[in-house]
């Protein structure tokens, strides 16, 4: 996903290697550190782009040389504006080259008399007795001098991974709460921390496995030590979740309440055989939801999938008989209310009913086909679409048009088809007709 209020440029790390004259490696040791821009996945391969502005601005704060050289200034580190032939002192000098460096306090006399007797450093133009006017009594240089100097290409030492300033902060797992606190904390699964801050389950999932995520309880973790996590290393993302309707607490109360219900559940799927049984063919079962045939077809062939051993996906009903297969149409609208149920809200004209509730976000994100595919999947049956669904619909004309593409002259530059987020809810949250949709233009 691009956030609405992206840069206008976003950048691959490649592209933020070539603009700053570093290597790749550098790149992904900086994007480790302390406060290094948030990137997200974006384009063919899902390729990691950053918003070009704060990488810019994260660069000038906590590496002023790597961050000069991606300036196309011929003084990029803004130093005083003066005549060329103005003479300068070794004190001025280390003020100025604290300027380029990002220090408050200037460099020492002792450090560029070190340089000089290294000959790192310009000799230089003027000395005592030289015979030149005016008169100097200790030795100075032109400010055209110290300029070349100060604003020469610069190689500079590896950080080290500490805390404060540019430097990163080891990646350690927050203090676990003790005694009676920690008892009290609640626990949420991964399923629970897609839905509580807005994003995927394999984004979550990926969470889990990054280093410094609170270690798992078995199949659950600490949600109190999860928000912390997140809040330091996704704050982008813990920020948007805040104006969600905290769904994981839901979740978590729907997660349990189908093992008190499970007796009533089993009731209603298999319904007394003394009243009359309403046959229905695999060709009759998408018309009667008002979906295309095809779709009530691949509905039959739906297995039951489980994670950590609850049920995620219910299979679809057992066909009363094979030859031809037919199935108790009661049975049939059991599973498509509880497995689509904006089918069966489309169905029944009650209008949208989601699975999960949508994430909250601003209407002109652009979200990639695999947002698009997993925001769609995810609210409507409880796991993400195929990509391949997506683009299939997209090239029938089934869904609107991408509003963006690459290439398209607008910003922030995409490198894959993009669509408002907008967009994506209009789809999601509107009456599934037959799949006749006529082609839409993109969004202005």
């Amino acid at each position: 996903m691009i956030p609405a209020d992206a840069d206008e440029e976003v950048l691959t790390s490649e592209e933020i290697a070539e603009k700053y004259k570093v290597n790749v490696l550098q790149v992904g040791y900086w994007s480790e550190m302390k406060g290094f821009p948030e990137g997200w996945q974006d384009g063919p391969g899902r390729t990691l782009v950053r918003d070009a502005r704060e990488v810019d601005e994260w660069l000038r704060e906590n590496l002023p040389v790597h961050w000069a050289r991606g300036q196309e200034s011929d003084n990029p580190y803004g130093l005083p504006e003066g005549g060329p032939k103005d003479l300068l002192s070794l004190k001025d000098i280390g003020e100025l080259e604290a300027k380029a460096l990002g220090r408050d306090e200037p460099v020492p006399a002792a450090t560029l008399r070190g340089y000089l007797s290294k000959e790192t450093m310009p000799k230089p133009d003027r000395t005592p007795g030289d015979g030149l006017k005016p008169e100097v009594t200790d030795r100075r240089w032109f400010r055209q001098t110290v300029y070349d100097w100060i604003n020469r290409p610069r190689s500079m030492r590896r950080q080290k991974k500490a805390d404060g300033g540019a430097q990163a902060p080891a990646r350690s797992q927050p203090k676990k709460k003790s005694g009676a606190a920690q008892q009290s904390s609640s626990r949420v699964d991964v399923d629970g921390i897609a839905a509580k801050y807005g994003v995927s389950r394999p984004t979550a999932s990926r969470w889990t496995r990054t280093e410094g995520f609170p270690a798992p309880d078995g199949a659950d973790y600490d949600a109190a030590l999860v928000d912390a996590w997140v809040h330091s290393e996704r704050r982008r993302t813990w920020e948007a979740a805040q104006r969600l309707p905290a769904p994981a607490a839901e979740a978590a109360g729907a997660s349990e309440a189908p093992e008190e219900q499970a007796p009533a559940a089993a009731g209603a799927g298999r319904r007394s055989r003394s009243k009359k049984v309403v046959e229905l063919a695999a060709a009759q079962i998408g018309p009667r939801y008002g979906v295309p045939p095809e779709t009530g077809i691949n509905w039959t062939g739906v297995k039951e999938k489980r994670d950590d051993g609850r049920v995620v996906r219910k299979a679809f009903p057992t066909p009363l008989r094979t030859a031809p297969r037919v199935w108790d149409q009661d049975e049939v609208d059991d599973w498509v209310k509880e497995s689509r149920p904006h089918v069966w809200a489309a169905f029944k004209g009650t209008g949208p009913v989601l699975l999960n509730p949508l994430p909250e976000g601003d209407p002109r994100d652009l979200l990639d086909v695999d947002d698009f595919a997993a925001v769609w999947g995810v609210a409507t049956r409880g796991e993400p679409l195929e990509r391949g669904t997506v683009m299939a619909y997209h090239t029938r004309g089934q869904i609107p048009y991408a509003d963006r593409t690459p290439d398209d002259g607008k910003k922030p530059r995409v490198l894959s088809y993009h669509w408002y987020r907008e967009t994506v809810y209009d789809v999601i949250t509107s009456r599934r007709g037959p799949g006749n949709f006529e082609p839409k233009r993109p969004r202005d």
